[in-house]
């Protein structure tokens, strides 16, 4: 079995919301691994709807989902994402340290400080023509469930296990709504909550694209150090 190749956040799925999670993630100088089923980025948006148009994504009167996935890679490109494509995450475990070691199906292993699940309704498969959506691991990791997604705390989007956060349509929390916009603002809260965890006792107070210096240089893709 190969060694685990460490980052800070494992991001399971590569869906819209698992994208600007490494664009929020990144700010703060968190190095993202995605792994999604998929040979390619995007989630449901590349494979369930590819050239229908999505009218509530704020700023587009339209955008169909490959648009909405290249502007996302476009945005994200900066902060350097590693992808782990057509890989499934099997389960993830704690160590003594505190972080995590994932495995994957291929026998690989990813150590992180967090995870976040962002695997939408469930895992895409192989088939004759366009990959099939049908229920993955999930169900089998030890996290507390509320139907088909996992419970989390709507302030830091952390589940039943400290460390493991889950976002989008693997959320559940009372007034959920399975928007993509929704999506994002859950990334966004659950970046706070860690950075936070990773960075204990640094920035507290919220810092703006449109004002703080170091976040341009950041998007900017100038300065590498974890702020």
């Amino acid at each position: 079995m190969e060694p685990a190749t460490d980052t800070d956040v494992v991001l399971v799925g590569a869906g819209p919301v698992a994208l600007f999670s490494v664009f929020q993630l990144g700010l703060y100088g968190l190095t993202c691994t995605l792994v999604d089923s998929l040979d390619r980025a995007g989630g449901q948006c590349a494979v369930l709807y590819p050239d229908k148009p999505i009218y509530d994504v704020p700023g587009f009167p339209k955008i169909d989902g490959l648009e909405l996935t290249d502007r996302l890679l476009e945005q994200i490109a900066p902060f350097s994402p590693r992808f782990r494509f057509a890989s499934t995450v099997t389960g993830f475990a704690q160590q003594p340290d505190g972080r995590f070691q994932v495995a994957l199906k291929d026998g690989a292993l990813l150590g992180a400080s967090v995870v976040v699940v962002a695997t939408g309704l469930g895992t895409f498969v192989p088939s004759a023509g366009e990959p099939s959506l049908e229920v993955g691991p999930a169900p089998a990791w030890p996290l507390e469930r509320s139907g088909d997604a996992f419970t989390v705390d709507p302030e830091r989007f952390e589940t039943s296990q400290p460390g493991v956060f889950a976002i989008g349509d693997a959320s559940q929390y009372p007034g959920k709504l399975r928007l993509i916009l929704s999506g994002f603002h859950e990334a966004a809260l659950m970046t706070q909550a860690v950075r936070r965890l990773c960075f204990p006792g640094g920035r507290t107070t919220l810092e703006y694209t449109t004002s703080s210096s170091r976040l341009k240089k950041k998007i900017e893709g100038a300065g590498s150090g974890k702020e």
